[in-house]
């Protein structure tokens, strides 16, 4: 086993250097609070303050004062994160390929006995099937080879917000902030929830490529003029080849002339199609399985955010204030991105901190979970060097 003071080294001086590629653009305090909140979150696997300050160190030996600092920075009117954020999907953007999908969901964060949250609104809670108070986040992963997944947007809106406008508005700001940072790389992927014209005309106007699960009830003009319902025409196809269980077909939207593919698969056992539309271009087999591959990338996007939920406590935190909400929700978004970071240039300490998971963990799939693990067991190795994965505080001066 390495010394332990060495590995603790080596993950110190990853996020520093972290953290400094996205935070350059801010101020001397706002360095510094990035610093000692992502290295806090990490640590803590939590986002309520009152645990995040445990694993603060800086000159400071005041617990109140430190978590009032933290405070004061997720509420102020000082602390906006945007330029840290625009920082950190340019930096990240370098391991990103023009073939690289691109996941986008919205998510709901349940808030179920909130009642005086500020634009507090009714969401669907995914795991009860109901309606509850909280709140929706744009979320968007870019899923790069060997499972490792960049997060690009974790933003937090109410309907109830003035400045938010709508759900699209807010889809469409999180499009356009991604596409520009990326220059245009990626390939969008989204479930049936973004079957709509709003989001094809997003990804149109910025000329995005993007793979969409269909409803299957949308109406489409073949390449020969004929209208008609989605579904049907798959069927219609399949009819012309029943030996087939994939089959792919030039279409447009009405109004819209720009041209799109439709492919359509079925399942064994199902008898209703499986539907996606595309604008990558699909003329045989093997670019059809290639746009159903693509669609299959888009579970990782479920899998990311149940990470963040489940170990980084996205619905966890006990703070009021909206704007500290979607600090908060970004922060997380930031431990998350220097996990991927870790597993993109460093197999050395991935190997280190995977090798110190919990024997119940190394069976997990997704592997962020034994990654925090591997990362919260360095911490706690020895309570004296608890802190010591933290970034050192600025030097005053």
């Amino acid at each position: 086993m390495l010394d332990k003071d060495f590995i603790i080294c080596k993950a110190r001086t990853e996020l520093s250097e972290f953290i400094k590629q996205i935070s350059e653009c801010l101020d001397r305090p706002r360095k510094k609070f990035l610093r000692q909140a992502v290295g806090a979150i990490l640590l803590s696997g939590s986002l309520i303050v009152t645990e995040m300050v445990r694993w603060v160190r800086d000159e400071c030996s005041d617990r109140f004062y430190q978590m009032k600092r933290l405070l004061n920075h997720l509420v102020s009117s000082e602390g906006d994160l945007s330029k840290a954020v625009d920082a950190f999907r340019k930096f990240m953007s370098r391991y990103i390929e023009y073939d690289t999908p691109i996941l986008i969901d919205i998510t709901d964060i349940a808030k179920p006995r909130a009642r005086r949250m500020k634009y507090l609104a009714m969401v669907r809670d995914a795991s009860e099937e109901k309606l509850v108070a909280g709140y929706w986040c744009v979320e968007a992963y870019a899923y790069l080879k060997g499972k490792r997944i960049v997060p690009l947007a974790m933003d937090v809106f109410s309907v109830e917000d003035p400045s938010a406008g709508s759900q699209n508005l807010c889809i469409e700001r999180a499009v356009k902030a991604i596409n520009e940072a990326l220059d245009g790389k990626g390939i969008w992927v989204a479930d049936r929830g973004f079957d709509g014209l709003n989001s094809y005309e997003t990804w149109f106007s910025y000329n995005c490529n993007f793979v969409v699960r269909q409803r299957g009830d949308r109406l489409v003009i073949t390449a020969n003029g004929v209208s008609i319902v989605q579904r049907d025409l798959a069927e219609r196809i399949r009819a012309n080849n029943p030996q087939c269980d994939i089959v792919w077909a030039k279409v447009h939207l009405p109004n819209i002339n720009k041209p799109l593919y439709l492919v359509a698969s079925w399942r064994q056992g199902n008898d209703e199609p499986f539907i996606l539309m595309t604008t990558l271009v699909v003329e045989n087999i093997q670019q059809a399985k290639q746009v159903l591959w693509y669609y299959s990338r888009r579970w990782a996007c479920e899998e990311a955010g149940r990470f963040l939920k489940n170990r980084v406590g996205l619905e966890r935190f006990r703070i009021r204030r909206y704007e500290a909400i979607q600090r908060l929700a970004i922060l997380a978004m930031f431990a998350m991105g220097f996990l991927t970071w870790v597993l993109i240039i460093s197999r050395q300490i991935t190997g280190w901190l995977l090798s110190l998971t919990s024997r119940f963990r190394k069976q997990v799939p997704f592997i962020y979970y034994r990654l925090l693990d591997g990362l919260q067991e360095l911490g706690r190795l020895r309570y004296p060097y608890r802190n010591n994965l933290l970034p050192r505080p600025l030097e005053n001066g």
